[in-house]
């Protein structure tokens, strides 16, 4: 597929009519040949048959119907800081979609969804040696309505929103690079960068009641306060005068207040 407005964004490009999962695939190619592979690369397809999501979930669509995109970075920031990149991805993403009339928003830690549904789930995966991240966003584009592989999710097609892949994977990664190149400007600091500013802008958990099912298979209930400097979710608990920074979890945005 011709993409001219991507390609000239990014030092190199692949399009593949078919992928088992484009960041495994990028993530590979970036580790065996370091140097055919630079900094804002990307691999990208509209059938992936082996997607993956937070926590080693499948991810999966019609051929033709979805974008899976993958970035290669290797940000100058410490090691420590790269949980933001998820964040950072999904703030991209809703800006992007915004600035073509798409009202997207960010549920923490990184899907973007328009009207309390999914419309793209993002996956940052770090480079073995840690010599870099690849970020890969995964967007309902061209879904149809029976098609949808829940009821919570969506597509832009559905939602009257740019179905182009050109202008959609260059629309998210000209607002991926300003926040990098912030972030590494701050020497990683999601505070001193503006980031964090960024990612609250577009976070609609923040301020909702939220349940949050954590890995070792208990939930917190409350409200979603702020986000700390480590990307970790702040929720103020039902119940215990207590306020818990979450990093891994599952978040649902409860209906009642």
């Amino acid at each position: 597929m011709d993409l001219p407005r991507t390609a000239a964004l990014v030092p190199r490009m692949e399009w593949r009519d078919r992928a088992a999962s484009t960041n495994s695939e990028l993530v590979g190619l970036a580790t065996a040949d370091p140097d055919a592979w630079p900094a804002w690369s990307v691999l990208l397809t509209d059938t992936q048959t082996a997607g993956r999501g937070r926590l080693g979930r499948a991810w999966t669509a019609p051929p033709g119907t979805s974008l899976a995109i993958s970035v290669l970075l290797r940000p100058r920031i410490p090691a420590e800081r790269y949980g933001w990149l998820s964040l950072l991805a999904g703030t991209a993403m809703a800006r992007s979609l915004r600035a073509v009339g798409v009202e997207a928003a960010v549920k923490w830690p990184n899907d973007v969804l328009i009207g309390g549904r999914k419309v793209c789930g993002l996956l940052a995966e770090v480079l073995p040696g840690g010599t870099g991240a690849v970020l890969g966003a995964g967007l309902n584009h061209r879904l149809a309505a029976d098609e949808l592989p829940v009821p919570t999710a969506t597509s832009l097609a559905i939602e009257g929103g740019p179905i182009d892949p050109d202008a959609l994977v260059a629309g998210w990664i000209g607002e991926l690079r300003p926040l990098v190149a912030a972030l590494e400007e701050a020497g990683g600091d999601p505070v001193a960068s503006g980031l964090r500013d960024a990612v609250l802008v577009v976070c609609e958990t923040i301020g909702r009641r939220v349940r949050v099912s954590l890995p070792d298979g208990s939930v917190r209930t409350g409200r979603a306060t702020g986000i700390d400097e480590d990307g970790r979710i702040e929720v103020a608990e039902d119940r215990i005068a207590r306020t818990t920074a979450i990093a891994t979890g599952d978040v649902e945005h409860l209906r009642y207040e």
